[in-house]
């Protein structure tokens, strides 16, 4: 297998993925200054040379983990990659987190914060209707900056995360014309998006796997994978707050919402949940809007390597991979992983 680092260097994962994948090609200035910020900085020292070649091996070593992943239907606190979380190794201390098992401020639907206490999260003075007309006049964003006129920092590093896949049953139906016309480049193609979602919404139907190539027709190539139908948030990582509200929605018809989110949350930690067991719990089949907020897989991971010399100058090396929808293949088959960005420090 050929080094993922070196895959990178290569250029595996291209520039247009990833302006692609982050929503954001023409659609702000901010953003092309925030990629910018990934490319690896050149000529460095010796010292940092020898330090980032070792990061890059700890990381390939990481993304080996992930790949060897015994049940690969089900990330959970048992999966082995969880090992490298809180490590420490030859002076270098190593964490991870799954980032895509939040609200994506970039794509979530009004209305879940309207039903819910969710609404909450807003700083006082601001609502979901307000951030829905922010991202109608400026675009998709990246970064915490973008948003932080709505949310407290705190609560959004926990509660929310813009990296993730727009699911087609989820995503709110004017975002998703701007993140089509972005990745077409044709804002044709991009309106022909939105009202495909309008008028599942207006006919109250859900859209499976099975049925999305069909659906979304001679567009699938420009608009897959970033636009699919597979759960949004893995069960076993959710934030309760997030799983309780989502359950409590009303139009979701959960009863005791509040009990069997505890439930969940207490069986998680002795147990991977699998999207089976999910659906068992909550007595849902994909003809619920839950069954696309909640699986068992976790789309995308930051990964954290530090230096703990306790020299002046410390080194760092961030990375977010990404595990590719499965397409047409069963869910647990081997997964696929691309680091989609990296930056050293």
């Amino acid at each position: 297998m050929k080094k993922l680092i070196d895959t990178w260097e290569a250029g595996f994962v291209s520039m247009i993925f990833l302006l692609s994948l982050f929503f954001l090609s023409v659609l702000s200035l901010g953003a092309a200054i925030y990629i910018s910020s990934t490319i690896t900085i050149e000529g460095r020292e010796k010292t940092n040379t020898s330090i980032r070649v070792e990061m890059d091996t700890f990381l390939e070593d990481i993304m080996e983990t992930l790949l060897s992943d015994p049940s690969p239907g089900v990330n959970s606190f048992d999966d082995p990659v969880w090992a490298w979380n809180g490590k420490n190794i030859r002076g270098y201390t190593v964490s991870l987190a799954p980032i895509s098992d939040r609200i994506n401020p970039n794509l979530v639907r009004k209305n879940i914060f309207d039903k819910t206490r969710l609404s909450l999260l807003f700083r006082p003075e601001k609502n979901a209707d307000e951030l829905q007309q922010f991202r109608e006049d400026f675009g998709l964003f990246l970064g915490y900056e973008t948003f932080q006129d709505f949310f407290e920092e705190s609560l959004f590093k926990k509660y929310f995360s813009p990296y993730g896949w727009a699911n087609i049953n989820l995503t709110d139906e004017f975002a998703a014309r701007q993140l089509g016309t972005s990745l077409t480049n044709d804002p044709i193609k991009g309106e022909a998006l939105r009202e495909k979602i309008r008028i599942l919404l207006m006919d109250q139907r859900l859209m499976d796997r099975e049925n999305l190539s069909a659906f979304l027709g001679v567009s699938l190539r420009e608009l897959y994978p970033f636009i699919n139908a597979e759960p949004l948030m893995n069960i076993n990582f959710v934030e309760p707050l997030i799983l309780e509200e989502l359950l409590a929605y009303p139009d979701y018809h959960i009863r005791h919402p509040e009990q069997i989110a505890g439930d969940i949350v207490y069986l998680r930690q002795t147990e991977g949940l699998s999207a089976e067991n999910m659906c068992s719990i909550l007595g849902i089949d994909k003809s619920n809007p839950l069954f696309y907020y909640f699986g068992s897989i976790t789309w995308f991971w930051e990964i954290a390597i530090a230096t703990n010399t306790g020299d002046q100058k410390s080194h760092s090396l961030n990375a977010v991979v990404c595990r590719l929808p499965p397409g047409a293949y069963p869910v647990d088959s081997k997964p696929e992983y691309k680091i989609i960005e990296r930056r050293f420090k």
